[in-house]
């Protein structure tokens, strides 16, 4: 019965956090989760994982886990027992602070709500135990990458006085996930002197795009005076920055004059991080002060922490493409595309893709995996096309950048097709093969051999008639001798 009774209660809070999303207390920004005052970001490692799978919970993702993302407060309200809006919290006071958070951390490793633990880190507030956790929803932010959104529900806290700053600290149970240092103002907490406001920065924001190292960026701050019954006269707001973070124009410290209780003032500061900021996180400090009109009384507002991501920019360039301008049809061509990561920050999660009319290629998707900073590779296709003509193809590059953000570049390339060498039949083939032979010039062989022929005969007869010759003379010879002896 206790634990039908808890989960009602923790449907009714999630259920109250929804219908007092519109109301002015609660600073929503759905689409920019960067835009909270105080959340503490982590150092983004290695994207190792490829694609992920939170649709099918039966499923077991193929790729490794990361550590990357952070979480960040984008909505907070404080209510009442009964859910009614609190505009004032006097000390010894009991309130729910309801918090919605993006969690990209969460998200990225695939850390159900059961294993998320929340957490007040602070003497000014007392809540024990940890936060009730609602429902994770999956949503994409502006630059398409993946978060979880879920509320936190920390019921009946109590305000102790000395500081309106709720640090909290969120865990990931058994995982290897670093803690998360989370911080939230409360505007709406009264200290020792109701009379004399307190001061306190209430939002910030540091642009839509992303902080690239090497480019300025305006930080806005919306300073607030809580209630009271005098005016802060001499109201001064400055900022104290880490190493690789300067002023881009402007001073440190901006004097704001007079604020009215319950008013709020914007002032904006222009900043550079250094071309070779590395921390990927910048820790700014903000600090108020100011004096009571009526009563002289020097207030000093809470130091609050600017946690502002910043990132190496994008160097990912396309080489040249490596093709032949034609090929004889029926034969095999090759494309290759080199490609090198001249920034500071790894990139994860390369993949290559062929597409194009009449490439014939056995393969069109390639994963190449993470190139690391100052490296190069290349990507090669091997088309076989069926058809003569001219062939147009793509090869697209996709990965994610440092701050786990899909980007994808593109080279287009052309080749043509020419027709293969047409034969004929086998006659015309043998034709053409004779009509190649050399003509012969000159008697044919059979002349000379009967030439020769006729040569031999007469050289025989004349032998045997000189013989008959010698002979007839040689008897003529001998028969007058024998006369003479007669």
């Amino acid at each position: 019965m206790k634990k039908a009774s808890r989960f009602a209660a923790l449907l009714a809070a999630v259920m109250l956090f929804g219908s007092v999303a519109a109301t002015p207390a609660l600073a929503a920004n759905d689409d920019a989760p960067n835009s909270q005052v105080t959340a503490n970001d982590q150092d983004a490692s290695d994207n190792n994982s490829s694609d992920k799978n939170h649709d099918d919970p039966d499923s077991t993702p193929s790729p490794q886990p990361n550590n990357s993302g952070s979480a960040y407060i984008i909505a907070q309200t404080v209510t009442d027992a009964a859910g009614g809006e609190i505009t004032t919290i006097d000390r010894d006071s009991r309130f729910n602070l309801i918090l919605r958070v993006a969690d990209y951390g969460a998200y990225n490793n695939f850390i159900p709500a059961d294993q998320i633990s929340a957490r007040i880190n602070s003497s000014a507030f007392t809540f024990t135990g940890n936060a009730e956790v609602g429902q994770l929803y999956e949503e994409t932010d502006a630059n398409g990458a993946g978060y979880y959104s879920y509320v936190l529900l920390f019921r009946d806290v109590i305000y102790n006085g000395g500081g309106n700053s709720v640090p909290i600290n969120l865990s990931y149970l058994n995982s290897t996930m670093a803690m998360q240092q989370l911080s939230v103002t409360l505007g709406q907490c009264v200290d020792e002197d109701p009379d004399t406001p307190n001061l306190m920065i209430r939002a910030s924001s540091y642009g839509n795009e992303a902080v690239v190292a090497g480019t300025p960026f305006t930080l806005t701050l919306t300073l607030y005076a809580t209630g009271g019954q005098e005016n802060l006269n001499d109201v001064v707001i400055s900022l104290t920055l880490p190493d690789g973070i300067t002023m881009t124009s402007g001073s440190l410290s901006s004097y704001l004059g007079t604020m009215a209780p319950k008013s709020t003032r914007d002032v904006s500061f222009s900043l550079t991080p250094s071309a070779g900021f590395t921390g990927g996180v910048a820790n700014i400090t903000v600090n108020s002060v100011g004096t009571g009109a009526d009563t002289n009384k020097a207030v000093t507002g809470m130091s609050t922490t600017i946690s502002v991501p910043v990132s190496q920019p994008d160097r990912f360039e396309l080489g040249q493409l490596e093709l032949s301008d034609s090929i004889t049809l029926g034969d095999s061509a090759s494309v290759t595309l080199n490609f090198v990561n001249k920034g500071r920050d790894a990139l994860s999660n390369l993949e290559a893709t062929l597409s194009g009319d009449n490439l014939g290629a056995d393969t069109t998707v390639q994963y190449i995996g993470n190139l690391n900073a100052g490296s190069s590779n290349s990507v090669d296709f091997d088309m076989t096309p069926t058809q003569e003509g001219t062939c147009n193809g793509t090869i697209t590059l996709t990965y994610e950048d440092a701050n786990g953000t899909l980007k994808t570049v593109s080279k287009d390339f052309s080749f043509s097709v020419q027709p293969a060498m047409d034969y004929g039949d086998s006659g015309d083939m043998d034709s053409n093969i004779d009509d190649m032979q050399p003509q012969q010039t000159g008697l044919p062989l059979w002349a000379y051999l009967a030439i020769g022929a006729a040569v031999i005969v007469v050289v025989v007869v004349i032998v045997v008639v000189v013989r008959k010759k010698k002979k007839a003379a040689a008897l003529a010879k001998l028969e007058e001798g024998n006369d003479e002896d007669i």
